[in-house]
């Protein structure tokens, strides 16, 4: 068999170790360094300069920009959506259980600005570029990535050859927030040329209250591990020594917040994630907990018992008791049974079966 049908269509899959395949040593990633998190931010903050964003009339084509974007994505959700994406791909959980910036390696850092660019491309259906990475309303538009505020460097080709576009995006994974807007590139908005060899250069004061924003500050999606406030529950999930009693304490330990697809993925570091929610659902039940997905009926008895409903590929669990009619609490009906959120005192009782999901149990 030559190599280069080692994996392919047909291929033998009998010669390939089990514990590739199915049991993988698990990995425990190295403690994140706070030394190393960038800036803390919230999102633009007010004019240096007095300096403000072009009017639709002096720069018809910014604005054209900005008005394709915003006609398909008017409260950035699918944008928001495409950088959660790319910070979930560089950490790779699933392989390396890390969840953290700071435990990413260097050039892996350096790569994270392709994958926004990527994903944005892959979510949006932006058409290739002539000179930049994007051609939206006709117009090229470089997509520039910082994960510190107003730090997008700029290289040559956008200033060098007439005055280019750049769609600058920026979030924060620590205070889970994001910002994206638009900025004409010329010499008037960038510092002076340094010593890098590149011609790499960021934009000066002027530049930073020209920027016309489309999302100055939205709420990224809480990447689950690295909100954890109690370093106990962190300890007991990250650093598990199987991936099922991570899994099980994850929603054990994190009752009523939402779950995203990649938090299990990095807890498991296993390829079936969701056999591991099932077991999880099964395994909990005797202590109350049920685990809700995001199939009907499910999000809607979430939201019955006051619990954010789960929406694709997102989890939320709650431990139950059942409900008597002088009870001030919301409720919901499972099983022909009535139950609502479980209080501190309450004695455990055993949770009702939930109605079968799809593929997550």
């Amino acid at each position: 068999m030559v190599q280069g049908d080692l994996f392919g269509e047909g291929a033998d899959w009998a010669w390939v170790p089990r514990t590739l395949r199915v049991n993988r040593t698990r990995v425990l990633p190295v403690r994140p360094s706070q030394a190393a998190m960038p800036r803390p931010a919230t999102g633009p903050w007010n004019s240096y300069t007095g300096a403000e964003p072009p009017s639709r009339e002096a720069d018809p084509e910014v604005w054209a920009v900005r008005d394709a974007i915003l006609a398909e994505d008017p409260d950035g959700v699918r944008m928001g959506y495409a950088i959660r994406e790319a910070l979930d791909q560089i950490y790779d959980g699933q392989r390396t259980g890390r969840w953290d910036y700071t435990q990413l390696l260097k050039t892996e850092k350096t790569h994270v600005g392709t994958l926004v660019e990527i994903w944005l491309q892959r979510e949006f259906g932006f058409q290739d570029g002539e000179e930049l990475d994007y051609r939206i309303a006709g117009v090229d538009v470089d997509c520039r990535w910082s994960l510190n505020l107003y730090d997008w460097e700029i290289p040559q080709e956008m200033y060098s050859r007439g005055d280019k576009i750049a769609l600058v995006v920026w979030a924060n994974e620590y205070t889970a927030r994001w910002a994206a807007g638009l900025v004409r590139i010329g010499e008037a908005v960038l510092r002076p040329l340094g010593r890098q060899r590149d011609g790499k250069r960021r934009l000066n004061d002027h530049g930073r209250d020209r920027i016309l924003w489309m999302h100055p500050g939205v709420d990224l999606v809480k990447n689950t591990l690295l909100h954890i406030g109690d370093p106990r529950k962190l300890e007991l999930i990250a650093y598990a020594a199987r991936g099922q009693t991570a899994v099980t304490h994850l929603f054990r330990e994190l009752t009523g917040e939402l779950i995203n697809r990649a938090t299990v993925l990095t807890a498991a570091q296993q390829v079936d994630s969701a056999k591991r929610v099932r077991d999880a659902r099964r395994r909990l039940q005797p202590e109350g907990i049920v685990i809700f997905g995001h199939y009907a009926p499910h999000p809607r008895m979430a939201q019955q018992l006051g619990l954010p409903a789960p929406t694709l590929g997102r989890f939320v669990s709650i431990r139950l008791h059942p409900w008597h009619p002088d009870d001030p609490e919301p409720h919901t009906e499972i099983e022909g049974t009535r139950w609502r959120r479980a209080r501190d005192g309450d004695p455990l009782v055993a949770a009702p079966t939930l109605p079968s999901q799809g593929n997550d149990g």
